[in-house]
Parts: structure tokens; sequence; C-alpha cells
């Protein structure tokens, strides 16, 4: 990978595989902020995204396009819907994946030798560990967890886990730097460990300028309804009109079809500007949207969404920085949230004091990973 020096500045030039799972939409949003502090520091580096992530998310947070190559090398959690996961149809994903791990890495190894790859990123995908280090090429890994930290809470109630656990830490073993966010699980699995500050988006309008760009009085009630998937039961659409004085604010992929509710598709409303001038996000608690939320002082609802250990992680991170409120999945669905909405416009709005600027310190490390490779 060429290096072209300049004083006080490493200039770097090349092709960077970048790989994202597409469980849930946080890993994206926040390896989306590396890429574009990446395209601010090294704009000669062309970075290829390696994922099944929908496009949008891809345009809503770049600044151009990026070639996009759509392959799905890891399984995550096969969800129901938002909330709810199937764990046996997630082993048994796995177990397919595992019995194609020659093909694939095969596969990816002539993708870089074809495409002129000479380094990768991991967030948090494992087998591309593996073709990196059979073709000598530099590789990082970037996350809050790797998927056998995961996968290990479900071993413990059923063995079938097991050999999958076993399995995915010997790929992550051929990881040779991993780059740790905060609000993580045990990553000690990769060799090499460094501690990066938090990554998260920030606004660039104030709360005030977004409001009115909403045609928000000052004291009407904004909230954030932050999910990629909610199956509301048939009752809820009434109950959440019932509130007419607030109003619920949403994005694609999700539709919620209430009087009282208005999408931001179509609006020059990004969604972190979105979540710094509501009242209130509603929510499961996922890195991005967490993230998010500490940096701007947000207060968040959120809801249960079953055994996933980053949750508890998660909810920590919650009560120790915003005003939260727990509201219970039950509630969610059946649209019973005046009571939680009610509790938390009681409580008083807590200021951030978050150091959120991982993107940038992820990108140097990525930089400098590739700058002492060449």
């Amino acid at each position: 990978m060429p290096v072209h020096d300049a004083p006080g500045q490493k200039s770097v030039s090349g092709r960077l595989a970048y790989y994202i799972t597409p469980h849930g939409l946080g890993h994206a949003v926040r390896s989306l902020e590396v890429i574009r502090r990446l395209m601010d520091l090294a704009p000669e580096l062309e970075v290829v995204i390696v994922s099944a992530l929908p496009q949008f998310i891809i345009r809503q947070n770049v600044p151009r396009p990026l070639p996009v190559r759509e392959r799905r090398l890891d399984v995550g959690l096969v969800q129901q819907d938002s909330l709810r996961f199937d764990l046996e149809a997630t082993r048994e994903a796995l177990v397919s994946l595992r019995r194609r791990q020659q093909t694939i890495v095969a596969e990816e190894i002539r993708f870089f030798r074809a495409e002129n790859i000479q380094g990768i990123v991991c967030d948090v995908p494992f087998l591309p560990f593996l073709a990196a280090a059979r073709a000598g090429m530099p590789a990082v890994g970037l996350g809050n967890f790797t998927w056998d930290w995961i996968y290990q809470r479900y071993a413990e109630g059923d063995q079938r886990w097991e050999p999958m656990v076993a399995w995915i830490r010997e790929a992550y073993r051929k990881c040779p730097l991993f780059l740790q966010l905060p609000l993580h699980g045990d990553c000690s699995v990769c060799p090499t460990v460094r501690d990066m500050p938090l990554v998260a988006r920030h606004a660039k309008r104030t709360r005030e300028q977004t409001r009115r760009l909403l045609g928000l009085t000052e004291n009407q009630k904004a909230y954030l309804v932050s999910f990629q998937l909610l199956d509301l039961e048939a009752e809820a659409k009434g109950r959440l009109e019932a509130m007419a004085d607030r109003l619920f604010l949403y994005k694609e992929p999700l539709r919620l079809p209430v009087r009282n509710g208005l999408a931001l598709d179509h609006l020059d409303i990004s969604y972190v500007d979105a979540v710094a001038a509501v009242d209130g996000v509603i929510t499961k608690p996922g890195y991005g949207i967490v993230a998010d939320c500490m940096v701007h002082g947000t207060p968040v609802i959120y809801a249960d969404r079953g055994l996933f250990p980053e949750y508890e992680i998660l909810v920590r991170a919650l009560k120790e920085h915003l005003t939260t409120v727990c509201m219970p999945s039950a509630d969610l669905y059946a649209g019973r949230w005046l009571e939680a909405i009610e509790n938390l416009e009681t409580l008083p709005r807590r200021s951030s004091s978050v150091t959120a600027n991982g993107a940038e310190e992820c990108a140097r490390a990525i930089i400098d990973m590739l700058w002492r490779r060449s």
C-alpha cells in the first residue's frame, strides 16, 4: 500500500475491505462513522464495504457513494423482529456457515487478489480473519464484543453451542489487533486488544434548529421511535393516537401508521439531529442508539430484549449517564406507552459529559496499521 510522507502526516492510498455484520444497525452506524473519518484523514484510501447492509443506512451516514460487495459472513442472531430472536434458527445457521468455511475463506482470498485489497477491518465477522491470515494481510477488529462472548452465554444452558463457540474463537485468534470500544464484553479472545473512546455520531444542528424544522412548538413533546421493525398489536394504534399531544418520529425501515406519527424519510433531518432534538427516544438498548443518546444527553425509554449479554452492559450505561425508564416489551407491543412517557417527563433531564472521539481514534489506528505494513 503506497505511503506518501508529508510533514507530521501519514498519507495512505490503496484499497481496504471493511466487513460489517448486518446484525442490527448499531454496528453499521458506528463503522460508517469510522469510515467517514477514514475518508477525511486518508482521501486516497478506497474503502470497499463488505456486508448485507441495507443501502439506505450507507447513504444516510457517508458523504459519497462507496463500493459495496454484498456478502453476509456471520449470523449474529436470527431476528423475528427488533426485539425477539430465534436461538434454534441461529444455531442452525451457524452450523451451515461452519460447513461452508473453506469455500468462504477461499472466496475471500480470491476477492483480495482480484480487487487488490491490502487490508481488512471487521465489525465483527470472524471468518475474514482466517482469510487475511492465510493471505498475509493486515487486519483489524473493531467492536464492543466478539460473537464467541455472546454465544458462550447460550452454551451455558445448551451444550450444542459449545463447538460453535470453540470454532469462532479459533477465527478471532487470527485477529492481530482488536479496537475495543466502551460498553464492551470480554474481547480477550483476540491476542492484542486496544481500548478506544466511544464512537458516536454528532448532531450538525442545534436542538432548537431541528425542532423549528419539524414545526414543533417550545413545549410540544416529541419522541423518536428507534426500531427497524415493530410489530404492534391491533389495539396499539388507538392507544398511541390517544396521546394526541405527543408526536412520534420514525425513519425507514420502521413504519408507524398513526395520526400523531411523523416520518423523517423525506425531511432534511438526519437521524442523529432527531436524537438530539427530541424529548426522549423509545428503543431497545443497542450500541448505536445508546451511544448517540449518551453524547447528546437524550432521555431513553427502553424495552427488554431477551437473553442477549450486551443488553446488561448497555442498560448499566443508560442508568449511569442518562434519564431512563424501562418499558416492559409487552407494553411496547400493546402500545401502552403512556405510563413510561409520563414517568420520564417527571424526571430531570441529565446533562451529557461523554467523550466520543472514538471514530477518529479508530480511523487513525487503522491508518497506522496499514502504514506500518506498507
